[in-house]
């Protein structure tokens, strides 16, 4: 990953505790990024405002303009505190009332290293509420964009990647490059630790009944993956300690390895697919996000 000069955070408007700007501080505060903090709020008076005649008009512009100097506020509080951390923070507040084609252009004026936006839980459940527009900026964000959930990074934590070496794609290769440079910059950057996940599922279904051919073909996988992972992880000074390997489904296993090494950022590659794939991929992205408790950080080829 290349130095993160400039970061896009996405700022949440009802969320006084938003964990996003902790994580805004700290990346920047390493990074020595500057950053603009976007909110976006769109007000239901902005219509009457601009419809209505006389008084009642003018009582709407005045509301019009208390709600956005409220937000204002907001903004400028927050600016002084990244400010507090040496770093150099500009503000922007819209009232857009279609927050995901607002985030976009941003994103594409500015041309920032990173978006960060939170993703909330979804009211007293323990589940997740991920938003049209959070799926929107993964499919369309340029940037790599990380979703951050509402808790503190472990002091001792890890950066993990999920990569898939095997893939016969040339563009899967390029991505799982990016995805090592990716999780060595940031764990060095934030004195984290690093580790690279792999899973794996041989089918043995057509090796049935004959049990101790099934056995030598699983060992055969096993190896055959292990041997593509030292490839990939040597040309990024990863080692083999670093490697978490396992077998069976993906999601379940991903969210036991970020649980017992304590991962903040779980690193994952998006790719151009057809709609088929689609299907299938944003159906195993959307159970990741759900299940497992780290920030995600979503990278992609096309910058």
């Amino acid at each position: 990953m290349k130095q993160l000069k400039k970061l896009l955070v996405i700022v949440d408007p009802d969320n006084a505790k938003d964990f996003v700007i902790e994580r805004a501080i700290l990346i920047a505060f390493h990074y020595r990024s500057e950053v603009l903090l976007l909110m976006n709020k769109p007000n239901v008076l902005s219509q009457e405002a601009d419809s209505s005649q006389s008084l009642a008009s003018r009582f709407f512009s005045s509301q019009k303009k208390l709600f956005t100097e409220h937000y204002e506020s907001q903004l400028a509080a927050l600016k002084d505190r990244f400010e507090g951390q040496g770093i150099e923070t500009t503000t922007c507040f819209s009232a857009d009332k279609n927050t995901a084609t607002l985030l976009m252009r941003k994103i594409r004026e500015y041309q920032p290293d990173m978006v960060l936006k939170s993703i909330q839980k979804q009211g007293t459940l323990s589940r997740i509420l991920i938003t049209n527009t959070d799926w929107r900026l993964v499919k369309n964000c340029p940037a790599p964009l990380l979703l951050v959930k509402a808790q503190p990074w472990a002091s001792d934590g890890a950066v993990m990647s999920a990569v898939d070496p095997l893939h016969a794609k040339a563009q899967q290769n390029q991505l799982d490059h990016l995805l090592m440079d990716t999780v060595t910059s940031l764990a060095a950057s934030l004195h984290l630790n690093k580790r690279v996940f792999h899973c794996y599922f041989p089918d043995i279904t057509t090796m049935f009944p004959k049990a101790m051919d099934a056995e030598h073909y699983v060992k055969q996988v096993r190896k055959a993956h292990w041997e593509k992972i030292q490839e990939l992880v040597s040309a990024h000074n990863i080692a083999d300690d670093e490697v978490i390997m396992t077998r069976g489904d993906l999601v379940r296993t991903l969210a036991k390895a970020v649980r017992r090494d304590r991962t903040n950022i779980l690193v994952l590659g998006a790719l151009s697919r057809n709609v088929v794939e689609h299907a299938i991929v944003g159906s195993t992205a959307e159970k990741i996000l759900y299940d497992t408790p780290c920030d995600v950080l979503i990278m992609k080829l096309n910058r």
